[in-house]
């Protein structure tokens, strides 16, 4: 029995001597991985705390301070707050606003566009809606990618090999029906392809990205600013602009001269992504509106667009220069006729109290009867000669010269935009389509068309609508898609239904042809064109 004991009490001993030792081997392991651990934690700290409190809690930071899938995409800001609303619907990630702004500025700043990758893009972050893309290079991506997507919002981002092919998979989790939707193509080999693809033309290091980081600047945006304005259907603006600091970012005061003598004021804030890219938020005259606008190169010019909100068809495209310098800027119209007395508005900057019509000095068939000056808007009253030559016409104010077209008569029409896309008011937001009839006249080879012909500008004409037919039989979808104002080239939707009044009970979406036609106030010969209007629902639905 003692011997029993004695046996059994060495074998606790060494039981417990070979647990101490199993829990020094662990200890010892765990020593070793201790300071890759430290080393995470350290790195993280390269990042602001809003992105360690609502990023880190799911995605891991590697040893060198990046943080596993988010360092491996780079977006534009609004692909960014677009990742954040995925992670909140997709996977319940609560976010307050303040911390949500902070977020898009650090990755933007971080993991953003160089400037000549965000130019690429522009069309589609200011979009209007009628917009026609560049024809892609890849038919893959044509079949595939542009079924769902404009092709700016794959071609907005740019990943690593790795993160291109998990986009693949995301689609497939994220939509299983995909493989089905998409059976005109083999999904798996077209798809890998495509991916392929997107990570040459669209890597994560690019050269233009290694330049931006490198040379990066800083731009003074404090201060005023000269604005020069267009908007279609409407004509060329000028306007006044105050940029004051306001923490990291800034706010505007905007005063806008607009055509017939109405004066626009708008204010608010200016929120600036990596150090050139900025979107505004300003309200005035029942209004609000969004802007999307780059600092140019230069630092002193300031180039986009805005779009209003709840109604993004109506725009602006603007150009805000530095009021550091003296000069001109632009002139409106961009054509005159030969044998008609015009008004030219010019948009100078920093022009001194009085400019005679003796000071401004032009080409030697046109010649100024008046000029009247308000602030640094000259309006200048000018006789085109009836033998004028047909071309480019000069204005001058010292070395300060603005050119003009002048022309004889119009040969043809084209309709802007070429195609137009509305969409159906729906509690209280919808897309208008502004309209214009953009005059030409053909150049010496006598053909339309052609890379010889000039393009005039906008003209006045009158506007209608026609049923656009499919087939043989008429849906009727001109009595209810909306109304094209004749005058102006207004295309307002309808309200988006259902319509107990269609067939079917359905809403109001439907195809429509609009057509301008233009008359010569002398000749009295009429021009016409016309265009395709596609008017269809919402492509979004706020669910905040």
């Amino acid at each position: 029995m003692n011997k029993l004991l004695i046996k059994g009490a060495m074998i606790g001993v060494v039981i417990i001597i070979a647990a101490i030792a199993l829990i020094s081997l662990f200890q010892n392991k765990e020593e070793k991985k201790q300071p890759t651990t430290t080393v995470a934690q350290k790195e993280a700290g390269q990042w602001g705390k809003a992105i360690q409190k609502n990023c880190l809690t799911c995605h891991a930071v590697r040893d060198d301070g990046s943080i596993e899938r988010i360092s491996d995409v780079r977006k534009t800001p609004e692909g960014w707050e677009d990742t954040i609303s995925r992670m909140e619907q997709a996977w319940g990630m609560q976010i307050t606003p303040e911390d949500r702004a902070a977020v898009v500025k650090e990755l933007s700043e971080k993991n953003g566009l160089a400037p000549a990758e965000m130019e690429k893009v522009m069309y589609w972050l200011t979009s209007n809606g009628s917009t026609m893309e560049p024809k892609l290079e890849n038919e893959l991506m044509e079949k595939s990618c542009i079924s769902c997507h404009a092709a700016a919002r794959p071609l907005a981002q740019y990943r690593t090999e790795e993160e291109w092919r998990k986009l693949v998979d995301f689609h497939i989790a994220f939509n299983p029906s995909i493989i089905y939707q998409m059976r005109t193509q083999k999904w798996e080999e077209e798809a890998t392809k495509i991916v392929e693809y997107l990570a040459k033309i669209n890597s994560f290091d690019t050269k233009e990205w290694k330049e931006w980081k490198e040379g990066k600047k800083e731009y003074e945006l404090a201060g005023k600013w000269r604005i020069v304005g267009y908007r279609p259907g409407i004509g060329m603006y000028s306007g006044y602009a105050e940029l004051k600091r306001k923490g990291e970012d800034f706010y505007e005061n905007r005063t806008l001269l607009m055509p017939g003598g109405k004066t626009e004021t708008y204010q608010g804030n200016v929120r600036v992504f990596n150090g050139y890219s900025l979107r505004s938020s300003l309200g005035g005259e029942n209004k609000k509106l969004r802007g999307v606008f780059n600092i140019q190169n230069d630092g002193k010019t300031i180039k986009g667009r805005w779009n209003q909100v709840g109604d993004i068809g109506q725009y602006g495209d603007e150009k805000y220069y530095k009021s550091d310098r003296t000069g001109l800027l632009d002139a409106w119209p961009k054509a005159l006729k030969k044998g008609e007395t015009a008004l030219v508005h010019i948009i100078g900057m920093n022009l001194p109290k009085n400019i005679t019509k003796e000071e401004l000095h032009t080409s030697s068939d046109l010649r100024i009867r008046k000029i009247e000056k308000q602030g640094d808007d000259l309006w200048v009253q000018i006789d085109v000669s009836s033998g004028a030559q047909d071309g480019l016409q000069t204005i001058q104010w010292k070395d300060e010269r603005l050119t003009i077209q002048v022309y004889d008569h119009i040969d043809y029409m084209k309709i802007t935009p070429e195609y137009g896309l509305a969409r159906l008011n729906y509690s209280g937001r919808q897309q208008s389509v502004q309209f214009e009839a953009i005059g030409y006249t053909v150049g010496p080879d006598g053909k339309q068309g052609t890379s010889d012909d000039v393009e005039i500008g906008p003209v006045k004409a009158k506007w209608g609508m026609k049923e656009f037919l499919l087939g043989t039989e008429d849906d009727l979808d001109v009595h209810f898609v909306g109304r094209v104002d004749r005058d102006t080239g207004v295309f307002t939707p309808a309200a988006g239904g259902p319509n107990p009044k269609r067939e079917w009970s359905t809403n109001n979406a439907g195809n429509v042809t609009i057509t301008a036609t233009y008359t010569d106030p002398l000749t009295k010969k009429q021009i016409e064109a016309e265009t395709v209007l596609l008017v269809t629902v919402p492509d979004y639905v706020s669910i905040r």
